[in-house]
């Protein structure tokens, strides 16, 4: 995608900035074999008792700390994992409502703040998105390992074989990376939420993924066509939810009837993705409700 360098610099800094949510963060756990802290307040379709949260101590290297937020079902059994990265100049707490309401629906969710694209860090860079697949690489790695961790909330209730990648903006590009340049074998699935293809192209390799892509019309910062521009050339099975009034940051802060259908729609995806559940697949469309509409191009590949 041919992302606006002014963009970046410039806009993506200011625009995001003065669209902040929530500006604190998550208390840090000690380490990775913390406890869970108090139960969360839920999304939109969340019990308020059906997640717990903390942060792991993790990092990428001895220069590239990685403190990671898991959200993880309160329930018992073994779940997929969603890594999830974040936009520029934003943190992982900001999307808690979308987080929550897919750890509420059965998925783990890690969250890593990366050293130079989250707010609050000292040296901001945008370039740095080129290291960003390989923290998650690192990250993803060290919550599987925690599967097998006597003690910690995570021992015996993680899926290995089924896992997914999603982020927004900056962190839906990291997310195309993870695809691409960078792929990750161990992916499944794949959610694309304001991204595109800057700067690791589109040459999708590995088995194929389906993948998700959500973009609103009237997104200022990156534009509808960075969507298409990674959309288009996919060859796996995918769909892309179309909102005409989305801009960059409600349909994935919330509230609004756009976050509730991207909400609606992602949890469905993964459902359909990750656990093949077909019912889900068939509500996508109707997920979308007035706020937009989704184009379904996917097919019976590429489920776990």
């Amino acid at each position: 995608m041919r992302l606006i360098r002014g963009a970046l610099a410039g806009v993506l800094v200011a625009g995001l900035l003065a669209g902040c949510g929530r500006g604190g963060s998550v208390p840090a756990s000690p380490g990775p074999s913390a406890s869970p802290g108090p139960s969360a307040s839920p999304g939109p379709s969340a019990s308020p008792a059906a997640v717990t949260e903390r942060t792991l101590t993790l990092a990428n290297g001895t220069d590239r700390p990685l403190p990671t937020l898991v959200v993880q079902p309160a329930s018992e059994g073994r779940h997929p994992v969603v890594v999830f990265s974040h936009g520029y100049t934003r943190t992982p707490d900001d999307y808690l409502p979308l987080l929550r309401t897919w750890a509420a629906a059965g998925f783990i969710v890690v969250a890593p703040t990366f050293p130079h694209s989250a707010r609050g860090q000292q040296q901001l860079d945008d370039q740095d998105i080129v290291n960003q697949p390989g923290d998650n690489a690192a990250v993803l790695s060290a919550v599987l390992a925690l599967d097998t961790a006597p003690g910690d909330p995570l021992s015996g209730r993680i899926d290995r074989d089924r896992v997914a990648a999603a982020g927004h903006s900056l962190g839906g590009m990291t997310t195309v990376g993870m695809f691409t340049k960078h792929r990750d074998a161990r992916l499944k699935a794949g959610i694309v939420l304001a991204g595109g293809q800057w700067p690791f192209g589109v040459g999708y390799t590995g088995a194929p993924a389906p993948i998700l892509f959500v973009h609103g019309r009237a997104d200022s910062v990156v534009k509808f066509e960075g969507a298409t521009e990674a959309y288009d050339p996919l060859p796996w099975p995918k769909a892309l939810l179309d909102l005409p009034a989305g801009d960059h940051l409600r349909p994935y802060l919330g509230p609004g009837k756009d976050f509730d259908a991207v909400a609606a729609a992602t949890t469905d995806f993964l459902r359909w993705s990750l656990l093949g559940d077909e019912k889900a697949r068939a509500r996508l469309a109707a997920d979308a409700g007035q706020a937009g509409k989704v184009e379904d191009r996917l097919s019976g590949t590429g489920k776990g």
